[in-house]
């Protein structure tokens, strides 16, 4: 019982994996090379993976008002193009028939 006791104490208590080591556990290298190239090889995937992980950090939500305005500016837009496709459809029609002469 005791040495039950004393072998519970002396065992290293597993650390809960958090952040980037459980997004990267699956990546971990466990082929059979020397400890650096395997260190070399998991900073270098951690160098590729830190970016994204900010960048999507980086994004959020649009707010309603964001939204609105984005909206309001994309119909505005859309109305000025469709106007002037009128307008130049419009004098389209009066300059081909003076130069081509059909009556």
């Amino acid at each position: 019982m005791d040495q039950r006791l004393l072998r519970r104490r002396r065992a290293k208590r597993k650390r809960h994996k958090t952040g980037l080591n459980k997004l990267l556990q699956e990546f971990r290298p466990n082929f059979k090379l020397p400890a650096s190239y395997r260190r070399f090889a998991y900073d270098q995937l951690q160098f590729v993976i830190l970016p994204l992980l900010a960048f999507f950090n980086y994004l959020r939500r649009v707010t309603k008002h964001e939204y609105r305005c984005s909206v309001l500016a994309t119909l505005v837009g859309l109305f000025i193009m469709g106007f002037l496709y009128f307008i130049i459809r419009l004098l389209d029609l009066p300059i081909s028939n003076i130069i081509l002469g059909f009556k």
